[in-house]
């Protein structure tokens, strides 16, 4: 049964140089606030199940609702990260498939819901992934590390202090998180993960997460989503 949340109208926004995610679509509103609550409220949602419940025309218009909205929790704007910082590299295996490393950061706070966290796919360039580090953390935030190549944050006027591992190859923030990360697969009976798969389910991950350390209510994440899915975004 969809939860009942009050409507509020969002007011479009304009851009000259960027689409939005609804760009093309023809279908209502309504239709895309009933697949977000669905999404949002039930973690194992289908695009069949979407397909079955919204009464769409076919699968294929399920599978795309759920992939523009799964776009829209991974481009989710959030506070940048500050405190001190554990930082992790993961490296998840598939059957038949090359291996996906994935980056988990998550600040070290004193309280029952956590600190806020941030993961991305691993790219094949260090420096790369290392610029794109830069953009979440706070200037005055401590990276937490293990030690090694990580040492290469400070280049990028980061500061960073490196630690020992623990039992799970990770430090213990972290290593939960990956944990966490892995049920949710396990749950949704992905047995192989390729790398665009790994990167929705990151950014879904990160949503959730952040949105009950933030104490986002059931309405609040999905009109935040609904906004995003109507915000201008730099690619089509």
């Amino acid at each position: 049964m969809l939860t009942k949340i009050r409507r509020r109208v969002i007011t479009p926004c304009s851009s000259n140089i960027a689409l939005t995610f609804l760009h093309r679509s023809r279908l209502p509103s309504h239709l895309w606030l009933q697949a977000i609550e669905l999404i949002l409220g039930q973690p194992n949602t289908t695009a069949t199940a979407l397909q079955q419940t919204l009464n769409l025309g076919s699968y294929r218009t399920g599978w795309r609702m759920a992939r523009i909205i799964r776009e829209a929790l991974v481009s989710t704007e959030w506070p940048l990260l500050s405190g001190e910082i554990e930082l992790c590299d993961i490296v998840f295996t598939s059957p038949g498939k090359k291996p996906v490393s994935a980056w988990f950061a998550s600040e070290r706070r004193r309280s029952s819901r956590g600190g806020l966290i941030r993961c991305w796919r691993g790219g094949r360039n260090l420096k790369a992934d290392f610029n794109r580090f830069g953009l979440a953390f706070h200037p005055k935030a401590l990276i937490v590390t293990p030690p090694g190549v990580y040492a290469g944050l400070r280049s990028l006027g980061i500061a960073q202090r490196s630690e020992p591992l623990g039992k799970a190859d990770a430090l213990p923030a972290t290593a939960a998180l990956a944990g966490s990360f892995r049920s949710m697969l396990r749950d949704r009976h992905h047995q192989i993960l390729s790398a665009k798969t790994c990167e929705s389910y990151l950014g879904e991950f990160v949503f959730r997460h952040n949105a009950a350390v933030l104490g986002w209510s059931a309405e609040e994440q999905c009109e935040r989503v609904m906004a995003r899915l109507r915000a201008p975004r730099l690619s089509a």
